[in-house]
């Protein structure tokens, strides 16, 4: 390791690109709660100083500064107005200049009301003091806003003054979604001794073969024995995944531990896993959350096909089955067939369904499900008659319900 810096799913389509999210829920209610970052700085002692400066941005609305949606209103102390671009880069930055050289050590963004995929979330801030040399005084990855409406605070360490304060924002939450928009920013002068940097932000990177885990702790304090676990299902699973279900997966993704996910893990963006930290408090081993989440990844569907979603999460908690590095150590397991039950239910009993066909006479029909998924070809009236010998889904299901012996 070398230091660098799941029961809802929907797939949302933006501007022609299709961004996956799987929203895992809690299994059961938490009984504690990670330790909060300790951060130092005392919001009293803070000063807020963005009206000081005189603000522009690289990119203004199509209307100019002072239209509904201009930069102005990004600095107008109001979070029910917004700035909006339509033709966002990566070079695009908001920039702030002051009539004298100025210490910032700290920064508050708050996101707009509507559309998440338009905020920001991998940005730097850099300083000058000519408007020619900059320096990197605090830049941030994987970020996410909950929440509209919601303001973030950023601190970072600066004992220096400067004239000239950049917030380049590189990448959206939409990735290649090229609308940007933000409801406030404001910048905070901070003693040097309430300084510190907050939410973490280190990133570390494994690479096992030609795959590439990129690690990033927010909250500073996930345990690290289970990252160690996290690592090795990283490690023992998704190249297996990748071999038997889709060569081309991704060959880098992210895991983000964040307290601002409630949930017990998601998926977005294709590769992009963030966990809540606090259901792995309560269920240490349950490591295999990683092996759901990781096939989410393998799977790369780009295309909305409508009623699939119990497919995509049935087949997720297959592959736990099949490839699950200590399913019995964190007490996991396929559930026994009851009469309330439909295989449009999803998860661990659509994963059951599905392991029962691989063993009754139609192996190899999951790694077909999951190529149709992908190829967008599936379609329920042709897929199964074509793959099992004629029969509806509702007619497998019913098999399985009169003989469900794995």
């Amino acid at each position: 390791m070398k230091l660098s810096n799941r029961t809802t799913l929907f797939a949302s389509v933006l501007l022609g690109t299709v961004v996956f999210l799987s929203n895992c829920k809690k299994a059961q209610t938490d009984t504690a709660t990670p330790e909060p970052t300790v951060v130092p700085t005392n919001a009293a002692v803070r000063t807020e100083v963005t009206t000081q400066a005189q603000f522009t941005v690289s990119t203004e609305n199509t209307g100019g500064k002072d239209a509904a949606e201009g930069s102005s209103k990004v600095i107008d102390n109001n979070i029910d107005t917004k700035f909006l671009i339509f033709s966002h880069q990566s070079s695009f930055y908001m920039q702030f200049e002051f009539p004298s050289n100025t210490q910032i050590a700290a920064y508050t963004l708050t996101s707009a009301d509507d559309a998440s995929e338009r905020d920001p979330s991998n940005w730097t801030v850099t300083a000058s003091t000519n408007g020619t040399n900059w320096t990197e005084l605090d830049h941030r990855e994987y970020e996410m806003f909950s929440k509209r409406k919601q303001s973030k605070t950023y601190n970072f360490v600066n004992n220096n003054t400067y004239k000239f304060y950049r917030i380049n924002v590189k990448v959206l939450f939409g990735q290649t979604n090229p609308i940007f928009q933000l409801a406030e920013i404001k910048l905070f002068n901070v003693p040097q001794n309430q300084q510190a940097l907050a939410p973490n932000n280190t990133l570390e990177t494994v690479v096992e073969g030609s795959n590439t885990l990129i690690f990033t702790d927010k909250t500073g304090t996930f345990s690290a024995a289970t990252k160690a676990g996290f690592i090795t299902v990283f490690k023992t699973n998704y190249q297996r995944m990748a071999n038997t279900f889709n060569t081309n997966a991704p060959k880098t993704q992210v895991f983000v531990i964040d307290a601002e996910y409630e949930g017990v893990a998601a998926t977005y963006g294709g590769s992009v896993i963030r966990y809540d930290p606090r259901y792995f408090i309560s269920n240490p081993k349950d490591i295999d959350v990683v092996t759901h989440e990781m096939m989410h990844v393998v799977q790369s569907y780009k295309f909305n096909l409508p009623n699939t979603g119990w497919i995509t999460e049935g087949i997720a908690d297959y592959v736990r089955y099949i490839f699950g590095y200590d399913n019995p150590g964190a007490n996991w397991s396929l559930p026994a067939y009851s009469s309330n039950q439909n295989y449009t239910d999803a998860y661990r009993v659509t994963a059951r369904f599905f392991a029962w066909l691989e063993n009754h006479g139609y192996q190899g029909i999951i790694i077909k499900l999951d190529k149709a998924m992908r190829d967008g070809t599936y379609d329920v009236n042709t897929f199964w008659s074509t793959n099992a010998n004629g029969k509806t889904v509702d007619q497998l299901w019913q098999a399985y319900t009169a003989n469900s012996a794995l």
